[in-house]
């Protein structure tokens, strides 16, 4: 299925969430229509759902889960990110230029006020100078420039952290190595560390991307030491995973699949 577009405005968070949704609906087979008839929502609710118009609420969630065959929990808790970070009011970009008062409705007025003792003669015959209309141009390119640089920071921070939908399980992904943090919070007796919320993704040597970065952060959380939190899954973090399956007598593959995923996110 060929989805649309997501609204610009969607946070990192809501993107992920929107993508793990739309990922599950194709792997699943399910219709809208489908949707709509199984469970307690509107054929136009799941279309708001799943192009970003709106957060599902959670009995939603956990009824796609059911139908889908999937874990909600972690759905549940990217959900509810999601929630939190669309309530989360959005601090619009100061474009103004460091001539202009704060308190200035014009954008277009420049800090040269006209004399007030000026001569019926200069009123006659202004020196020549640039235009009001040539400062309001400025500045709606200065806007304009400033708003793109906004959006492809944006659009940066969501290619590195949220999963495409389209990428094979188990692969590699490129230029998904980079910085990470761990946000710990827990679901019921799940950990998330903020990076991804699957408990399925298949995760091997050289993969990268926010789900080795999530390894990685549970790693540390099992007192375990995988390197740096880089989203890269090399050979250090593979050791530590082959370590953490030798302990709790699981066959020890170095492969993060789902019953190491449930090692990683069962953890005190």
């Amino acid at each position: 299925m060929r989805w649309k577009m997501l609204p610009e405005s969607l946070s990192p968070v809501e993107r992920q969430l929107v993508a793990e949704l739309r990922l599950l609906k194709d792997r699943s087979g399910l219709s809208l229509m489908s949707l709509g008839a199984r469970t307690p929502f509107s054929v136009s609710s799941w279309e708001r759902y799943l192009n970003g118009g709106a957060v599902p609420p959670t009995t939603a969630v956990v009824a796609f889960a059911r139908l889908a065959g999937a874990d909600a929990a972690p759905l549940l808790a990217l959900r509810d990110a999601a929630q939190r970070s669309r309530a989360t009011p959005k601090t619009a970009p100061d474009n103004s230029g460091p001539a202009r008062a704060l308190d200035d409705p014009d954008p277009a007025r420049t800090v040269d006020e006209p004399d007030p003792a000026r001569t019926a003669d200069d009123a006659e015959h202004p020196a020549p100078g640039p235009s009001p209309s040539g400062g309001r141009v400025r500045v709606a390119a200065l806007s304009t420039a400033v708003g793109a640089v906004l959006l492809s920071a944006a659009v940066s921070v969501w290619l590195i952290r949220a999963p495409a939908s389209g990428t094979p399980r188990g692969t590699a992904t490129g230029g998904g190595a980079g910085a990470y943090t761990c946000s710990y919070s827990r679901h019921g007796d799940l950990v998330f560390a903020g990076n991804s919320t699957t408990t399925t993704r298949l995760v091997s040597l050289n993969t990268t991307g926010p789900e080795a970065a999530e390894v990685q952060c549970l790693l540390l959380r099992h007192r375990l030491s995988p390197g740096d939190v880089d989203g890269y899954y090399g050979d250090r973090t593979a050791t530590q995973v082959e370590r953490l399956q030798r302990e709790n007598h699981v066959p020890a593959d170095r492969i993060v699949g789902e019953q190491t995923w449930a090692l990683l996110r069962h953890v005190e």
